[in-house]
């Protein structure tokens, strides 16, 4: 979804959880793959009676490995997507049950690579997979992966 900041993708989960990425732009302006990929975010996390936002440089590809995955899960319902970041900000791991279930464990922490650490999960079900598929798609439009990897 487009923002008045730039592109926000949502991560949906049952009972209000959420990860909400707002995207608003390339950090570096190059075509470099090692600067031009570094993207600037606030990530708002909402986890049960707990919630926070935080700023993040998230890397294009990183979005782009999410995406591919949740692509194979809306058919594979036993499939996993998975965001990892390379300063160790974000991760979600998720998991099928092939039944059109899926459990995301996940960590967030408030600072790259030492700040505070919150570990929490979400449930969510195949529907809400097309949407964020979706929402991927529209960010990897707006920021596409640049450069080639040496």
């Amino acid at each position: 979804m487009a923002t008045l900041y730039g592109v926000q993708v949502t991560l949906a989960a049952e009972e209000g959880g959420r990860i909400v990425f707002d995207v608003s732009g390339r950090e570096h302006g190059t075509d470099d793959y090692w600067d031009g990929n570094w993207l600037s975010c606030r990530v708002s996390v909402r986890a049960g009676r707990f919630s926070g936002t935080f700023g993040a440089s998230l890397r294009s590809e990183e979005f782009e490995r999410m995406r591919d995955g949740v692509r194979v899960c809306v058919t594979d319902l036993k499939g996993t997507f998975v965001f990892e970041t390379m300063e160790e900000q974000l991760s979600i791991v998720a998991k099928g049950d092939g039944l059109g279930h899926f459990t995301a464990e996940c960590a967030a922490r408030d600072a790259a690579g030492w700040g505070n650490l919150l570990t929490f999960t979400l449930a969510l079900d195949q529907t809400y997979l097309p949407p964020l598929a979706a929402e991927l798609d529209a960010l990897l439009r707006a920021y596409p992966v640049v450069g080639k990897r040496p």
